[in-house]
């Protein structure tokens, strides 16, 4: 579809995380226990004391290892079971502990396209570039009343904005030990900043942009979804699921990365050309792991 806007009415998810941002280490280990156990990964006592995580820790890794990307629900499964996914294989081999950037940024990729969630909802229709805690409970709570299938309580939807913004931005009065495991990897995007002295949050564009590859897979699922060959600058900055929203980037950011993709992956199909009076990115149609593997190719990683 090529609305900008969500559907009338979907079924949320709320309260998955169990209050828990995603933390050092989480998905690695995750993504071993999916590996090698016979079962796949389950959220029982026992992957609790193998992961030595308490019962609600491994419920909240459960839920990440699914939202992340990097697994999926193995279907026809009861219990519930999870299986890693093709992005999530090409993590498991280049970079299993997730050091290099670019994991992350397909992760907040995942996480920003799942529209029945906090994350889809602030990355693609919360519009305001600075807010206080309160403004987002009340705008996430007013576009719950008039989408969800069943609004949820004023307790829950602050537990979701809590855990969404002690994912992206640095927790207020916090020192940032790197030893501490409790913080979460997505606040090195720099996609969201605290201000102490105002209180108030503030988004911002990628500092050092973003990668071909991530540019590419985003404009990738973009085209795929709205059933267009190539899509413009305008449309990526503007569209829901576009970089404009999902990476808070400006149309000549866009631009920029539009055209460094193109001269890095001419001979994928990558063009970046002037058609109808606009520039239009034609990315080639690739399922995200492809982009992530010619990443880890590009900058030379290996496990």
């Amino acid at each position: 579809m090529r609305s900008t806007k969500a559907s009338a009415l979907q079924r949320f998810e709320f309260g998955r995380h169990e209050t828990f941002a995603i933390r050092h280490g989480w998905l690695s280990k995750g993504l071993v226990r999916v590996r090698d156990s016979a079962g796949g990964f389950q959220a029982d006592i026992e992957t609790a004391d193998e992961l030595g995580l308490g019962s609600k820790m491994v419920k909240s890794l459960s839920y990440w290892l699914e939202a992340s990307g990097v697994a999926s629900v193995a279907p026809h499964t009861r219990p519930r079971q999870l299986s890693i996914s093709r992005v999530g294989g090409v993590i498991a081999e280049r970079d299993p502990f997730f050091e290099f950037p670019v994991s992350w940024w397909f992760v907040h990729l995942a996480l920003a396209n799942r529209d029945n969630s906090i994350f889809g909802w602030f990355f693609n229709d919360y519009p305001q570039r600075t807010f206080d805690r309160l403004d987002c409970v009340d705008a996430y709570q007013r576009y719950l009343r008039e989408r969800a299938t069943k609004p949820p309580s004023v307790e829950m939807v602050q537990r979701d904005v809590s855990c969404l913004l002690a994912s992206y931005a640095d927790e207020p009065g916090k020192l940032q030990d790197p030893e501490d495991g409790t913080i979460c990897p997505l606040t090195d995007l720099g996609l969201l900043a605290y201000h102490s002295d105002t209180r108030r949050f503030e988004r911002i564009a990628p500092h050092d942009g973003v990668s071909p590859e991530i540019l590419l897979a985003c404009a990738s699922k973009l085209g795929l979804a709205s059933g267009l060959e190539a899509v413009s600058i305008s449309e990526l900055a503007t569209w829901r699921h576009g970089p404009g929203r999902i990476f808070q980037m400006a149309s000549e950011l866009i631009d920029e990365a539009a055209a460094e993709a193109a001269r890095a992956y001419a001979r994928s199909g990558v063009t970046f050309d002037r058609l109808g009076g606009e520039r239009r990115l034609r990315a080639a149609h690739k399922p995200p792991e492809f982009w992530l593997a010619h990443h880890y190719d590009r900058i030379g990683a290996s496990a």
